[in-house]
């Protein structure tokens, strides 16, 4: 299986932009209760199952502890999610992330909003620590919808820190649009699989095109209050659908980029079918097409 490293086999010429990346909605999520749950497995672990984007959301928990946060649960601390992207970092270096960092985005409930701190400086110290942004961060570039894999590479850098309000020492705010409409990814599973690709017709972008292939449970939907689990249980019949309805529309295909959802190490079939989609969009090197393919297995 080549998951762990399948970025080797990604052309220099090949933007970023164009690339298809598999992602993992709540990356840091796992461990926490039923209702915050999206993921069951380490960031490590993601990582060994293709991940290369990794959406990380912040919060302070009694101790004054950075923790990973999904809304109003607190789960690991920060520091450990950081230990393994060090790991990521160590075992391959062929390999590319995208790590979107922030503080989890206040939230309103009638005249309550809830906000969520995470110290800029103890956060930056913990980059620091780990994972040396100074040194491992790409930074220096201008529109993210001309940067190639081969710039990357050329400058030695390992992963892009992506932070609206940049933040963080050597954090960017790149374009990234993320579709979402409530009706839509509040919708049971075979409407939501039916209807989700109409985002590729209605939003458009030149930057990170960020798709979502999760529900999302909320008050006032089909689905309600539902936990991921469950929902994805329910989703995983027509996942393969939604893939193929990308690959069948070559706009689709052409705007396919981060592709991202719930419980991403269940098994290894939705990363195989996103990371087939780089040998459709030509983005593997033509002498290791065969090898590539061949190790997207189980």
């Amino acid at each position: 299986m080549i998951y762990d490293k399948w970025m080797s086999y990604i052309k220099d010429e090949v933007k970023l932009t164009s690339l298809v990346i598999p992602g993992a909605h709540n990356a840091g999520s796992y461990g926490m209760k039923v209702m915050a749950e999206c993921q069951k497995d380490n960031l490590f672990t993601q990582f060994e199952y293709g991940m290369r984007q990794y959406c990380l959301r912040l919060n302070t928990n009694r101790k004054g502890e950075i923790v990973l946060a999904h809304g109003i649960s607190k789960g690991d601390l920060f520091e450990n999610a950081l230990k393994d992207i060090k790991r990521m970092l160590e075992s391959n270096d062929s390999e590319i992330l995208l790590l979107d960092i922030r503080e989890y985005y206040d939230q309103k409930f009638g005249p309550i909003t809830l906000k969520y701190k995470a110290d800029k400086d103890k956060v930056d110290a913990l980059l620091e620590k780990y994972i040396e942004p100074e040194k491992y961060a790409y930074y220096d570039f201008g529109d993210i919808s001309e940067v190639t894999v081969g710039d990357i590479r050329k400058a030695g850098k390992r992963y892009i820190l992506i932070n609206d309000n940049e933040d963080y020492k050597f954090s960017r705010d790149c374009k990234v649009l993320l579709p979402w409409e409530k009706d839509v990814n509040g919708a049971k599973a075979e409407r939501f699989a039916g209807e989700t690709l109409r985002f590729f017709d209605d939003y458009k972008t030149d930057g990170l095109y960020w798709f979502q292939t999760q529900q999302t449970p909320n008050l006032g939907t089909e689905i309600g209050i539902t936990p991921p689990v469950k929902l994805d249980k329910d989703l995983r019949q027509y996942f393969p659908d939604i893939i193929k309805g990308i690959e069948e529309n070559p706009f689709y295909l052409e705007s396919a980029n981060i592709i991202a959802g719930d419980f991403m190490t269940y098994d290894y079939m939705k990363s195989r079918l996103i990371l087939k989609l780089n040998l459709l969009k030509d983005n593997v090197k033509p002498e290791l097409r065969e090898e590539y393919e061949n190790g997207l297995t189980q």
